[in-house]
């Protein structure tokens, strides 16, 4: 029973420690994911952003294209006859 009584004595101030380190762990990786979600949500924004410029850039070249595809415009046919005063 002295044995017991000491055994527990010895390994209890070790558990609270080796609980405090867990619990410290705990913490530090709690912030860590806090921190990384921020940076995704961060990201997604500025993904989005891009994606946005990425389309508007397309339907503008596909605009030039379609344009320089179709040819210069005719020129207006010029005028004959004479001019009223």
């Amino acid at each position: 029973m002295l044995r017991l009584a000491l055994l527990t004595l010895i390994l209890l101030p070790g558990t609270a420690a080796a609980q405090s380190g867990v619990d410290g762990r705990l913490n530090e990786l709690q912030r860590s994911i806090s921190a990384l979600s921020g940076q995704i949500e961060q990201l997604k924004g500025q993904n989005q952003q891009l994606q946005q410029r990425l389309e508007k850039m397309q339907t503008s070249f596909e605009q030039r294209i379609d344009r320089l595809e179709k040819g210069p415009a005719p020129k207006p046919a010029p005028k004959t006859g004479r001019s009223k005063n």
